[in-house]
Parts: structure tokens; sequence; C-alpha cells
């Protein structure tokens, strides 16, 4: 399961082995129903941006929509040619998590284990806590972390609501998905 800009390169070593599912996640933010979210290959369609066709998120001419994520490497609205072609291929799974179960995956494994990851690699976190309910003993997931979640902690605290020292909102600052507070 992968997330994040490095998720190519963790699916490179397993492309040849078909026994292996590759499972990549993407930013559903605060819901595929809404427009606030970067589900650029669960919901995009084929056109060009910045140069090259990718899937990405455009409106009826052709220009890109806004997306949102919390997760500021995931905020964009189009995706790598090569995921695109995993996808069109069958080769490679899309899903996406809501920026919920994405901070929830960040609590569980910095609590559980003391690793702080980044809300990048949080959302392939969140994705791989649902897929493992649904496995036998006998079956593994390996999942790509590929950033540290230091960067990302005023934003959960600010998005959780917990008490922190310095976060953005005590200095009259925003941080995407939420507020400042006075």
């Amino acid at each position: 399961v992968g997330g994040g800009s490095n998720a190519m390169g963790i699916f490179t070593e397993f492309l040849p082995d078909a026994d292996v599912q590759l499972v990549g996640v993407e930013p559903a933010g605060r819901g595929l129903d809404t427009p606030d979210h970067a589900a650029t290959m669960t919901l995009g369609t084929k056109g060009a941006i910045h140069g090259f066709i990718c899937y990405n998120l455009q409106d009826e001419k052709g220009e890109p929509l806004p997306v949102y994520s919390i997760a500021s490497g995931l905020d964009y609205p189009g995706v790598g040619p090569q995921h695109c072609y995993l996808k069109d291929v069958g080769r490679v799974q899309y899903e996406a998590v809501t920026d919920d179960e994405c901070l929830d995956a960040f609590m569980a494994l910095s609590r559980t284990e003391g690793i702080i990851p980044a809300l990048e690699s949080a959302h392939a976190l969140a994705y791989a806590m649902k897929l493992a309910k649904t496995m036998s003993p006998e079956q593994n997931i390996l999942v790509n972390l590929s950033g540290r979640g230091d960067k990302d902690i005023g934003t959960v605290a600010d998005l959780s609501g917990e008490d922190f020292y310095d976060r953005p909102s005590m200095r009259g600052l925003t941080v995407k998905g939420g507020d400042a507070k006075p």
C-alpha cells in the first residue's frame, strides 16, 4: 500500500509479481461527495495538465479544478503518467481515504509505535488499517512510509483540537482544514 509522492518507488520492485496486490491511496479530503478532495485517480478524467496527459480533476473546459488535502504533498489536481498507466492496465488499485481516517491513522501509529508518519503516508496507513480487517493472519501488508510527520504536528494539533505549544493558530494563522482561533 503506497501513498504520497514516493508510492511509485515502492511499487517498482513488485510490478512483475502478479501475486502482489498493489494499492495506491489518495486523499478523499472532506469526502468524495464534496469539492474538498484531491482524488484524481478515483474521480479524475484524462486531460492535459502542466504539459502531459494524465488523470486530473478538471472542469468541462479542461481547466484544473481547485483541490484539497490536509497533506500538502497530495494537494495537486493531477497524477504522474506512470500511475495513470498502471491504473489503465489494471495493475494497481487506487483507493481514497478521508481527512478523518488519515488523522486517526496518524494518531494510531504515533501512539502505538512511536512513529510519527507524514500526513501523506498516513493516507496509506489508513487504508491498510481498513484492509487488514478483511485479511487472514497468513496475509501481509507492506505500507510505504515515505516521510517524517514532525512537519505535520502543528496541523494535526490544530485539526484534532489538542493543546500544543506554538501551533499555527496560536499565532493567528490558519492551517488547511482549520480556522484560526482567537
